[in-house]
């Protein structure tokens, strides 16, 4: 599944340690559809590799492409120019 819209909103970066002593990252981003009742949905960057390699920008067009499992939620992105 897809959506592409511009980013209207990006969180503050969270961080912590795991039970395990391992660092991590996150970060929550809002898109907002192009449709006619545009859509605004909530989704989350995990892992600062991730967040470094995507760079996710206020007013950025993207495309978030995304699976849903019953357990995990994996989310992929594409960067769309425009």
């Amino acid at each position: 599944m897809e959506i592409t819209g511009k980013i209207i909103a990006v969180m503050p970066e969270r961080s912590g340690v795991s039970a395990k002593g391992t660092q991590w990252k996150s970060q929550e981003f809002v898109i907002e559809t192009f449709e006619s009742y545009p859509k605004k949905c909530v989704f989350q960057v995990f892992g600062e590799e991730r967040l470094s390699s995507f760079a996710i920008n206020l007013n950025e067009v993207i495309t978030v492409s995304f699976n849903v499992d019953a357990q995990v939620v994996a989310v992929e992105l594409c960067i769309v120019t425009g």
